[in-house]
C-alpha cells in the first residue's frame, strides 16, 4: 500500500509539475524529495540487502581461503616430514646395500681364493703323478735301452772261444 501511494504521488506531482510555470518551483522541490524519497527506499529495501549479502559472501570467501591457506601448509608440513622420512629411509637402506654389498664382495674373493688353492692342489697333484709317470717311462725307457746296450755289446765282446772258456771256468770253479 506504501508503495502504491508513492507512485500515485509520483504520477501526480510530474502531472501537476508540467501544467503550470507559476508553481514551478515548488513542484520541482517536491518532484525531488519524492524522487530522494523513493530512491532511499529502493537503496534500504534491496541495497542494503545486496551489499550485505555481498559482505557476507565476500567474509565466506576469505574465511575459506584463509581455511584452505591452512589446510595447505598443513599438506605441505606433512608432504616436507614425509619427504625427510623417505630421505632417511633410503639413506638408510643405502647403507645397508653398501654393507651387503661389502660382505658377499669378501664372501664371494674368499670363496674364489679358496677355489683357486684348491685347483692349485690340484694341479700339483696332477703334475706329481705325471711326473712320476714320466720317470717309471723313463726308467722303463733306460731299462730297456740298457739291455739292448748290454746285449748288443755283450754280443760283440763275446765269441765262442770266450764262451767256451767262460763256461770251463765256471764248471771248475763249481767242482
Amino acid at each position: 500500500m506504501r508503495n502504491t501511494l508513492l507512485l500515485t504521488l509520483g504520477i501526480f506531482s510530474v502531472s501537476f509539475a508540467s501544467e503550470s510555470v507559476e508553481g514551478l518551483m515548488i513542484w520541482k522541490i517536491l518532484n525531488t524529495i519524492i524522487l530522494i524519497a523513493l530512491l532511499a527506499w529502493i537503496i534500504k529495501k534491496w541495497g542494503v540487502a545486496f551489499f550485505e549479502n555481498r559482505r557476507r559472501s565476500i567474509a565466506s570467501m576469505v574465511e575459506e581461503a584463509q581455511k584452505a591457506q591452512e589446510e595447505s601448509r598443513k599438506a605441505l608440513e606433512e608432504a616436507q616430514a614425509k619427504l625427510e622420512d623417505a630421505k632417511m629411509k633410503f639413506n638408510e637402506s643405502l647403507k645397508i646395500a653398501e654393507e651387503t654389498a661389502k660382505k658377499e664382495r669378501e664372501v664371494a674373493l674368499k670363496e674364489a681364493e679358496e677355489m683357486a688353492n684348491r685347483i692349485k692342489a690340484q694341479a700339483k697333484e696332477a703334475i706329481m703323478v705325471e711326473i712320476k709317470r714320466g720317470e717309471n717311462e723313463l726308467r722303463r725307457y733306460a731299462v730297456h735301452k740298457a739291455v739292448e746296450i748290454s746285449e748288443k755289446i755283450v754280443k760283440e765282446k763275446i765269441n765262442p772261444e770266450v764262451e767256451k772258456d767262460i763256461i770251463l771256468k765256471t764248471l771248475k770253479s763249481i767242482s
